[in-house]
């Protein structure tokens, strides 16, 4: 892709031109990104459940974004377009998936230890005061 611009009159305004460059940049970097994630597809079949699950989420905000930038371009305010919707879906989708991961990460519980710390542990008010009955203490006479 070409990546010079030509902005004619528009190029003494440097705040124009500074936007547009930065712009030019970020959309660089996406493509270099995408360069590298799309021939995963190929393997697609071969990745886990999880990098699946990450790989289209990643895709899908991606692309989505793209679009929401595009439209902005265009002067389209995409705020009253359906692809913020859309975003929003990815977006809540996104917080479902980290809370699954997390989910994995909480500590476990060992039932059987516990029961045996809970009985090991327990205290019985009851034989902890109670005096010996049958011993008798014996003086000398």
């Amino acid at each position: 892709m070409d990546w010079n611009l030509n902005y004619g009159e528009l190029s003494k305004d440097k705040d124009f031109v500074d936007n547009c460059e930065n712009l030019k940049e970020n959309l660089q970097e996406v493509q270099k990104v995408l360069d590298q994630l799309l021939p995963l597809k190929e393997h697609y079949d071969k990745l886990t459940l999880p990098a699946q699950i990450e790989l289209d989420l990643f895709l899908a905000f991606t692309l989505n974004s793209l679009h929401w930038v595009h439209l902005r371009i265009q002067g389209i305010d995409p705020s009253k377009h359906p692809i913020k919707d859309e975003l929003q879906r990815i977006k809540t989708v996104m917080l479902k998936w980290q809370e699954v991961k997390d989910k994995e990460k909480r500590p476990t519980v060992n039932i059987e230890a516990a029961k045996r710390f809970v009985r090991s542990g327990l205290y019985d008010p009851y034989k902890a005061t109670a005096q010996p009955q049958n011993k008798k203490i014996k003086f000398d006479d």
